[in-house]
């Protein structure tokens, strides 16, 4: 444990990041846990990378042990939080069906009221259509497979899904001078 180790601060560290270690592995796979290196807890899967000025080395540990080292006792839990709320988003994303529609060629679904799409171009890769947007490739990647496609389609709809509230208010302001105002 690091907390009794010598020349290791105890206090005055910043975190720099917060990764949920079950982000980029399939619904099949087990989550890889790490354990914590402050304090050896052995279950940890949102992870705080933690750097300090006069320590070369940064740490991966829990929350609890987050809090502790930066002195902050409500960001560590928020990004957790944040980060907490981002993987039932996906949960629920993914377990929405997708429906395949013979007629067009895509596969639809409907998820918080909005509909996303999946479609293979005839060259063979595939396009996601979402928020009167046609995506071919997403953060520099193009979707050689449906699996590809579905896994960007759940990033692409957190991006650019508005609620609506956010639609409503977009129309009126853009039709202001349209009621005289």
């Amino acid at each position: 444990m690091t907390w009794s180790k010598e020349g290791i601060p105890h206090k005055g560290w910043d975190c720099i990041d917060v990764v949920d270690l079950a982000e980029n592995i399939d619904r099949t796979s087990d989550i890889p846990y790490e354990q914590c290196e402050m304090c050896g807890n052995e279950r940890i899967r949102f992870v705080h990378i933690m750097r300090h000025p006069q320590y070369p080395h940064e740490l991966r540990v829990g929350c609890v042990c987050a809090e502790k080292m930066s002195g902050d006792y409500v960001n560590p839990r928020k990004a957790e939080d944040t980060l907490r709320k981002r993987a039932s988003r996906r949960k629920n994303f993914n377990n929405t069906e997708w429906r395949f529609n013979p007629e067009k060629q895509t596969y639809s679904k409907k998820y918080k009221g909005e509909y996303i799409t999946i479609k293979r171009s005839r060259y063979g890769n595939f396009g996601i259509f979402f928020a009167n947007k046609i995506f071919w490739n997403y953060n520099g990647r193009k979707f050689n497979s449906f699996d590809s496609a579905e896994q960007a389609a759940f990033e692409i709809f957190e991006e650019f899904h508005t609620t609506q509230a956010d639609r409503e208010r977009q129309y009126w302001l853009s039709h202001r001078n349209d009621y005289g105002e």
